[in-house]
């Protein structure tokens, strides 16, 4: 079922449900009304009737029946009986002439109303007092103008409702086109965007629900060029990056099958190969990295990890394998117990991304020299690492975090531009925050502040 459908369905039956109910509680209040009021009516008549005849004397019971026929009045079939203290009657206007109070059904409520049966035929009892004698007085009639009235509010509410009915659903109709019409546009708009035209945007207009789905779906549309863009640019890049080696190795190859050579030319020719496999194999575990750290935070186990411990553990690595490198660290605020510089993080994923960083700091410097610096305070844990190597000109930095980019003035420097992009997905994943300043041969200091 659609949307509009299902509005219409909905806001009609809601609509009619409250009329029911409206209707229902006017035709109980009237019944109730008119059930009250006629009782009331009767009992006065009765007790009046009453009243008249027990203060005269000697009266004449063919006059008073005479009196009640020529009386106008909206009681049809209006009996009273009256009955003294030895339950025989002394007055009835029924033209069968009743004797006893066993004629007619005893009733027993002093002074009160009773038999209410719904508006057509009532009967009342009560006592009525006089000069210390107790009578029965009994009345019924039949309410035929309550009837009537009932009936032409029943036929008016009928006729309201489905009047009501056809007015509800017309303006259902009506008001689901008009609600629905910005969604309908918005689907209009999204249909035309294409890859040819990623950057197209659906309008946004007011500060509504809709407005607000559109905002939405705008940033959602941000994102997937962003990604589109940086699909376009890894494939572009990493195809460059590797049909270099490819290409390489595959001229080397074919040079050495054309003819017979050396042992000292196949081992430069073998070496060289060698080389631009390991070339290759370097940016292919780039890659591999980069795909790994493109997780959520639910996916990667955390475990509450010391982040001095990580960073002395790099350093000892690389002074095993790049001996040249020299790196120092200091404490700006110098921990008093183990847990001030703990952490929840993942062990592997920060050493990845510390020696990425660490390996930049040393091969960018002249002196291959990198400084570390730490700093905690109670909920924060900052690590800067600082070069004095060819910084980074100003205008690249804002991109210099995607994969595969690389500076302007660093392609002197081996790399494939995939080391801070895994840095700053890592430092997402970490909800940590990067910091980068930088000056064109003067250095680089890159700060990441961990939350704890």
């Amino acid at each position: 079922m659609k949307i509009r459908t299902k509005l219409i369905v909905n806001y009609s039956i809601l609509t009619i449900i409250i009329l029911l109910i409206f209707s229902t509680i006017v035709v109980f209040s009237y019944i109730k009304f008119r059930q009250h009021d006629f009782d009331v009516r009767l009992h006065n008549r009765a007790a009046s009737k009453a009243n008249l005849l027990l203060n005269i004397s000697n009266f004449d019971s063919t006059m008073v029946r005479l009196i009640d026929q020529n009386t106008i009045t909206s009681m049809e079939e209006l009996q009273i009986n009256i009955f003294n203290e030895d339950h025989i009657s002394i007055f009835s206007n029924s033209t069968s002439k009743i004797k006893n109070i066993s004629v007619v059904k005893k009733k027993n409520i002093s002074a009160g109303i009773i038999n209410s049966i719904g508006l057509g035929y009532k009967t009342i009892s009560f006592t009525y007092i006089k000069n210390g004698h107790n009578y029965l007085v009994e009345a019924s009639a039949i309410d035929n103008t309550g009837i009537n009235e009932l009936k032409s509010l029943l036929f008016i509410i009928t006729w309201v409702l489905g009047i009501s009915l056809l007015i509800i659903l017309g303006f259902g109709f009506y008001n689901a086109n008009w609600s629905l019409k910005p969604f309908k546009k918005i689907i209009r708009e999204v249909e035309k965007i294409e890859p040819a035209n990623i950057k197209k945007r659906v309008t946004e207009l007011g500060d509504d629900e809709i407005s607000q789905l559109a905002k939405a779906f705008n940033k959602l549309l941000d994102r997937i060029e962003q990604a589109f863009e940086a699909e376009k640019s890894f494939i572009s890049n990493a195809s460059h990056e590797l049909r270099t080696p490819v290409t390489s190795v595959m001229g080397q190859i074919e040079v050495v099958l054309n003819k017979s050579r050396n042992v000292e030319e196949y081992r430069n020719i073998l070496q060289s190969v060698y080389d631009d496999t390991l070339q290759m194999a370097n940016i292919i575990n780039g890659f591999l990295e980069l795909s790994e750290v493109n997780l959520v935070y639910d996916q990667i186990s955390m475990t509450p990890v010391r982040v001095d411990e990580i960073l002395f553990s790099i350093i000892d690595d690389f002074k095993k394998r790049k001996s040249h490198y020299n790196i120092t660290v200091e404490f700006i605020t110098n921990p008093e117990t183990d847990t001030q510089l703990l952490c929840m993080a993942n062990f592997r994923l920060l050493c990845l991304m510390f020696s990425n960083l660490i390996d930049n700091a040393c091969k960018y410097s002249i002196d291959k020299k990198a400084r570390i610096a730490i700093d905690f305070t109670k909920d924060i844990i900052k690590v800067m690492i600082t070069d004095m190597g060819i910084g980074i000109p100003k205008e690249e930095m804002i991109n210099i975090f995607k994969p595969l980019y690389r500076g302007s003035n660093a392609s002197a420097k081996p790399g494939h531009g995939i080391g801070l992009a895994i840095v700053k997905r890592i430092a997402e994943l970490h909800k940590a925050s990067v910091d980068l300043k930088s000056e064109v041969n003067l250095g680089t200091t890159i700060t990441i502040t961990f939350h704890i």
